[in-house]
């Protein structure tokens, strides 16, 4: 355990002081996988695992607490963005993530349970100024874009009783499909699936899967009827976890 946390805080100290042509085989005596054609800014970088292929490159100024970040040829991460908990971080070739995003999970046990990915598949990008919560994993497929900014992306939500503190969780992966164009000020929620070549206009939330193309806007306030107790939807898992704090269910996916 001593070793592991040396390793990490040493990565983080090489890459943070030096230019990338010291970085490089440095953090190859580390243990990790670094491209002679890398960059890297200076960024506080705390991962157990990187792996850097071919031109990829990471920014200035990153606040970056994770479990292992991939980063193939030509994909790029900009300046000044936070993303850091038990999450794995996926970017296929010239995949982006932009600037000033805060890409976020809470600690395993008490909070969240089993792994989460962020993986972006070719040329997928997510902007800037965009908050993306991790709970449960989120996928964005090739040539799909989080665009503008002040977009949100949630996998975990929660329903509160009529009455008194109780509530529980709902956590569920986010799907987007290829050919995605998702407008400023979107808010997407848990365990939605949008199917490849969809366009979400600005300001529009995602409470429900998108399964063919098309564009789709926000509609007028309506009145629904609260959801019905976990135990009468055939599409919540109870999960069976005691670390957690509270009562969680896992929503599963439309197919």
């Amino acid at each position: 355990m001593l070793r592991l946390r040396l390793r990490l805080w040493l990565t983080a100290l090489i890459i943070l002081c030096m230019p990338s042509l010291l970085c490089r085989p440095l953090l190859r005596m580390l243990g990790h996988r670094i491209s002679g054609q890398a960059r890297l800014g200076f960024s506080l970088v705390l991962v157990d695992r990187l792996s850097l292929q071919g031109a990829s490159r990471i920014g200035h100024f990153n606040l970056l607490r994770l479990r292992r970040l991939v980063m193939r040829h030509g994909a790029y991460l900009g300046r000044r963005n936070a993303i850091y908990g038990p999450i794995s971080v996926s970017l296929a070739e010239r995949a982006a993530i932009g600037n000033r995003n805060k890409i976020v999970r809470g600690p395993r046990g008490l909070v969240t349970s089993g792994p989460a990915c962020l993986r972006l598949g070719e040329l997928a990008k997510i902007t800037a100024n965009h908050r993306i919560d991790c709970t449960t994993s989120l996928s964005l497929g090739a040539f799909t874009t989080i665009a503008g900014t002040a977009s949100e992306v949630w996998t975990h939500g929660y329903v509160h009783d009529l009455s008194g503190p109780g509530r529980y969780r709902i956590d569920g992966s986010v799907r987007i499909g290829h050919n995605v164009y998702i407008g400023s000020a979107c808010v997407i929620t848990a365990g939605v699936t949008i199917a490849d070549g969809v366009i979400v206009g600005a300001g529009t939330t995602v409470a429900r899967s998108l399964l063919e193309p098309g564009l789709y806007v926000s509609a007028g306030l309506r009145k629904l009827d609260r959801p019905p107790s976990p135990d009468e939807r055939a599409d919540l898992t109870l999960v069976k976890d005691e670390q957690l704090c509270e009562r969680v269910y896992i929503k599963l996916q439309a197919d």
